[in-house]
């Protein structure tokens, strides 16, 4: 494919990376620090504004493929996307981060002609507001379009979940335990399989039925919250959960933003203050609460808020973070989740631009490994058991999602055209699955 990216950024540099070397990639950038770097890679480097019609002539964009316009500029990203869609390219993706310019995470088919739009800080937010909506939760992905969800919990000594075999969990129909991560290594659930604590449990199933067994997962259930920062990721998190019945607290610094955001919510208590001042913290009684999400525009503001809450006694702590190389390192000093929007709309292009047709690519265990959810439409493996499948070796097939039944899949279990398999791999492997499964 002919794949012409505008912006070598983090996500821009990403997606190259991932893709020069089976693919025709041009990059278009301006900054010469960020054009030294992606000269490093097989691709075809054009210096230049990306909104400039030469310079998108000079990536023949045209003949392309895919454009991507994921420069830090909004309005570059969709005037380029405009003119590339006019020049001639097949597929037209673009990111923007103000909101004004679109209201929900992800639109598809947009009236201005793109093919996708991508809003990484409402994505963000969205992510982060299921997993407060799961407790116990440290991870969350949508599966099948919202139909069914896959969590994933740390088993902790005192769940009912620990030193349990699989067979005697006794968990509801169409839930099922689909993978275990262990000391690094990604396991394949049976049901003699015991659970350890400090495992990592990913968990399929259908949202009602996972709410209603939070009790298993040994957590208690989420009641009060609090977000830090009123910005574009703050103030959509809160608006996604002010129709629940969580006691939601939102503190933000500036005076005039907190007076349009009262307006805002029906049910979300507005406080104005700087989440960093700790007498505030107090004062706000923030160690109660079940979970606090730190949206400030600031990656050390987010880390010392979140780090603050948990020593205050807050039970579970989701921050932001603007920096790819930073998301281990909070994870490392204690902070329970760490979302990037950089990752999240790596991930979402990612999906878009694989040639086999992808229902779910998420990441899982930071990065360590995927999730991939993949209609088998090639009939020459309809039929086929699971062990008679050539996969990686350290590729594993967790759940097959068929119709409304998702089903643990054994040996000897049939695959058949139409299924959904969900496969659980490192990211090595991913070219290779999409290989055999295309």
């Amino acid at each position: 494919m002919h794949i012409v990216v505008a912006g070598a950024g983090e996500v821009g540099y990403n997606v190259a990376k991932a893709l020069c070397d089976n693919h025709d990639v041009f990059v278009i950038e301006k900054d010469e620090k960020k054009i030294d770097e992606i000269y490093k890679l097989n691709v075809e480097v054009i210096e230049g504004n990306a909104a400039n019609i030469n310079v998108l002539s000079k990536a023949k964009v045209s003949k392309a493929d895919i454009f991507l316009g994921v420069t830090g500029v909004d309005e570059v990203n969709l005037l380029s996307g405009i003119a590339a869609k006019k020049m001639g390219a097949k597929k037209t993706i673009v990111r923007v981060g103000n909101p004004e310019y679109v209201d929900r995470p992800l639109v598809k088919n947009h009236p201005l002609g793109f093919d996708l739009v991508i809003c990484p800080q409402l994505a963000l937010a969205r992510a982060m507001a299921n997993i407060i909506m799961f407790s116990g939760a440290v991870d969350f992905v949508s599966l099948s379009g919202g139909k069914l969800n896959l969590i994933e919990i740390v088993v902790d000594e005192n769940s009912v979940l620990a030193n349990k075999k699989i067979e005697d969990l006794h968990l509801p129909e169409n839930v099922i335990i689909t993978a275990i991560y262990r000391d690094g290594e990604l396991l394949v659930p049976r049901g003699q399989t015991k659970v350890l604590p400090g495992d990592k449990v990913a968990i399929v199933g259908k949202s009602q039925d996972l709410i209603t067994i939070q009790d298993i997962f040994g957590s208690d259930t989420t009641r009060k919250v609090v977000i830090f920062g009123g910005g574009t990721v703050g103030s959509y998190l809160a608006r996604v959960l002010d129709s629940s019945n969580l006691n939601i607290k939102l503190i933000e610094k500036n005076e005039e933003l907190c007076e349009n955001l009262c307006s805002a919510y029906n049910r979300v208590r507005v406080v104005i203050g700087d989440p960093t001042d700790l007498d505030l913290l107090y004062e706000e009684d923030v160690g109660r609460s079940d979970v606090v999400a730190s949206c400030l525009e600031n990656d050390e503001k987010n880390l010392l808020v979140s780090l603050l809450s948990k020593n205050l006694g807050t039970r579970k702590a989701i921050a932001q973070v603007s920096k790819g190389n930073y998301m281990k390192l909070f994870e490392k000093v204690g902070i329970d989740v760490v979302l990037s929007p950089r990752t999240i709309t790596y991930l979402e292009v990612l999906k878009h631009l694989r040639l086999l047709t992808l229902e779910t690519l998420a990441e899982i265990e930071g990065g360590e490994a995927v999730v991939l959810e993949i209609e088998l439409e090639n009939e020459k493996l309809s039929g086929k058991k699971i062990s008679e499948l050539k996969i990686p070796e350290r590729a594993l097939i967790g759940g097959i999602l068929r119709g409304d039944d998702c089903l643990i899949p054994k040996g000897e279990t049939q695959i058949l055209k139409g299924d959904r398999l969900l496969i659980f791999t490192p990211w090595s492997e991913v070219e290779e699955i999409e290989d055999y499964f295309g």
